[in-house]
């Protein structure tokens, strides 16, 4: 019998495949990648999928009008809010669907920046999905407000990064943080937004280093377990 298709949508030339993405393929999951930035077709939902995830990008949810994918996306995840699809949204992507809830996203009120690892503090209702408290790596110049009836999972920093997770019903959760990168994309961001790094908040090359080096393995340790209950195919 077919596996039951697994959508990642991408929005950038990423390295290599991340290590959410490796994981799931090496536990027999049917992975297709899709890239609307580049011009492929998003899918039509049947209710039948065994999840979707929408990854991080250089592309702004302030942007959306300049990015008419970036819209059908939104349809997606309505599609996966109506059919019960499992649905993760990292960074970018947890913005996306925090846009479709009705939260406010933006840029951060004092124009910090997060580019490095920060501590993440999980609420009492993150309990269930984190293990406790964690340094997690983010990228990201825009944040999100709770999303109405959402519930809130982690904090980070209140002057930067004060949201973190949230989770939406039981199907749909939102990460600001990065927990798929890998060593090789991580060379990539340090070429590629080098120019970010100074920038209130962001921490510095050595510093991002120094914090894949130590935290790195607890971080995956704890992504790959969260893929494999969310995605579980009974």
């Amino acid at each position: 019998m077919p596996e039951k298709p697994l959508y990642v949508i991408e929005h950038w030339a990423v390295a290599e495949p991340d290590a959410g993405r490796r994981h799931l393929i090496a536990r027999g999951h049917d992975v297709r990648v899709i890239e609307p930035w580049r011009g492929e077709t998003l899918p039509t939902l049947t209710g039948e999928e065994a999840g979707v995830m929408i990854m991080g990008g250089p592309q702004m949810v302030t942007d959306l009008a300049s990015h008419a994918y970036l819209a059908d996306e939104c349809w997606l995840i309505e599609q996966a809010m109506e059919k019960s699809v499992p649905l993760i949204g990292v960074c970018l992507g947890s913005q996306l669907i925090a846009h479709v809830l009705g939260a406010s996203v933006d840029f951060n009120p004092e124009g910090r920046m997060a580019m490095g690892y920060y501590a993440l503090d999980v609420t009492p209702a993150g309990r269930d999905i984190f293990d406790g408290p964690m340094m997690t790596l983010n990228g990201n110049q825009q944040g999100w407000t709770v999303p109405p009836g959402a519930t809130m999972l982690a904090h980070g920093d209140p002057a930067l990064t004060p949201n973190q997770a949230f989770r939406a019903g039981d199907t749909m959760i939102g990460f600001q943080f990065h927990p798929e990168v890998t060593r090789t994309i991580l060379d990539q961001w340090q070429t590629e937004f080098a120019a970010h790094v100074g920038r209130p908040g962001t921490r510095s090359k050595e510093e991002q280093d120094e914090g894949f080096a130590r935290h790195d393995a607890a971080l995956k340790r704890w992504y790959f377990g969260f893929l494999d209950r969310w995605f579980s195919r009974g």
